[in-house]
């Protein structure tokens, strides 16, 4: 039921926006009238054998696995386990397990949720946005 300040949606109606060939994520802001400010969901899904390089994020996090596994740096998880990081921390990188691994993960500040890359990363993405390399 949806109705003022209420709105459902449902698996099959969730707009999903890819992120590379083995990654793809949908964001639900908590306020969606200033979705910048505040809290931001994501729900991301990762293929199997997906790996992200090291990055860190501007803002606190928490992320919750749904479904299948992977190691980040050198600790595995799997469903059910639960991450914390607060702004600034880097970790990596995330080895996605063979059954691939959804997450939900919380951000304490939408404007602020996306990665930034980490050494050898950050300077392959910097060379990929100057046209350096492809």
């Amino acid at each position: 039921m949806a109705g003022r300040g209420h709105k459902d949606i449902f698996a099959r109606d969730i707009e999903w926006t890819r992120a590379g060939d083995g990654v793809r994520y949908a964001g639900f802001p908590l306020d969606p009238d200033d979705a910048g400010a505040g809290p931001l969901m994501v729900l991301a899904q990762f293929a199997p054998g997906e790996v992200v390089d090291p990055h860190t994020h501007d803002c606190n996090y928490i992320e919750y696995i749904t479904q299948g596994s992977q190691m980040v740096g050198k600790i595995d998880f799997a469903a059910g386990d639960v991450r914390w990081a607060s702004a600034g921390t880097g970790y990596g990188p995330i080895k996605v397990g063979p059954e691939g691994c959804t997450v939900l993960i919380v951000f304490q500040n939408g404007a602020k949720s996306p990665p930034m890359m980490l050494g050898k990363a950050k300077q392959t993405a910097k060379l990929v946005r100057s046209g350096e390399m492809r």
